[in-house]
């Protein structure tokens, strides 16, 4: 008589989420090859650099810092098109389109750094004024509205419209502009940083973890976490 095999078997929604997950992983581990290339060199001086080589960086970190805290919505997604034809794929096509979302963010915030002719030689304060920023706009009501939104939007209330393909790019659109509503202001910060401050990526993308998964915080824990980002971009002033 065979033994039975008492191991659990994952549901196919649990392995493509982890698949996501891996892909995260993989960013982080090219954003550590990365920065230690790089040790030494004070990335806020150098600049963003190239437009092309800016926009590889960009969407790897953002792979490392916002592919985790979209998890809920991929998992939810991949549950109720499952049985559908082609629920893989579409998977794939919300989680891009979600990093898709910040890739338009990140050029964005690139041409007006160009613009603006950055680095400037007192760059220090003006980072440390966007941590400030950063710290206060987490209690502003955007924030709080478009955090409220990511959550209602994990749940993807009802049937998936449309076809399947257009249902993933819209649920990862929404996902991603609501994302954005609710941390864009850290990876303002981020960008300023400059693209090799791991450390900081590590720092500003755990508050991000925090902003989707931690429960409704009250106003008090609200107010203490925006003092620690204000306290961070004072720190940053002081030692830089």
């Amino acid at each position: 008589m065979k033994a039975l095999d008492a191991r659990p078997e994952l549901a196919r929604p649990t392995v493509a989420a982890l698949a996501v997950l891996a892909i995260a992983g993989v960013a982080w581990a090219a954003m550590i090859q990365e920065s230690r290339s790089m040790a030494g060199m004070d990335g806020m001086d150098m600049g963003l650099g190239p437009i092309e080589s800016f926009t590889v960086t960009w969407v790897v970190m953002m792979a490392a810092m916002m592919l985790p805290s979209a998890i809920s919505v991929v998992l939810e997604f991949a549950r109720r098109a499952e049985r559908r034809r082609g629920w893989q794929i579409a998977t794939g096509v919300l989680a891009a389109t979600y990093l898709g979302v910040w890739l338009v963010f990140g050029v964005v915030c690139y041409a007006v750094y160009t613009a603006l002719r950055m680095p400037w030689p007192n760059q220090a304060v003006v980072v440390g004024l966007a941590l400030a920023l950063a710290g206060v706009y987490s209690v502003s009501p955007v924030k709080r509205a478009s955090q409220a939104r990511c959550r209602e939007l994990c749940a993807l209330h009802g049937p998936l419209p449309f076809n399947l393909m257009r249902s993933a790019a819209v649920s990862g659109a929404r996902y991603g502009l609501s994302c954005l509503g609710c941390s864009a202001a850290l990876m303002v910060a981020m960008v300023l940083l400059g693209m090799s401050s791991l450390w900081w990526a590590v720092i500003l993308g755990t508050v991000v973890l925090i902003y989707k998964f931690a429960p409704p915080l009250r106003m008090r824990s609200e107010l203490v976490l925006s003092a620690a980002l204000v306290a961070l971009g004072v720190a940053y002033v002081m030692v830089a």
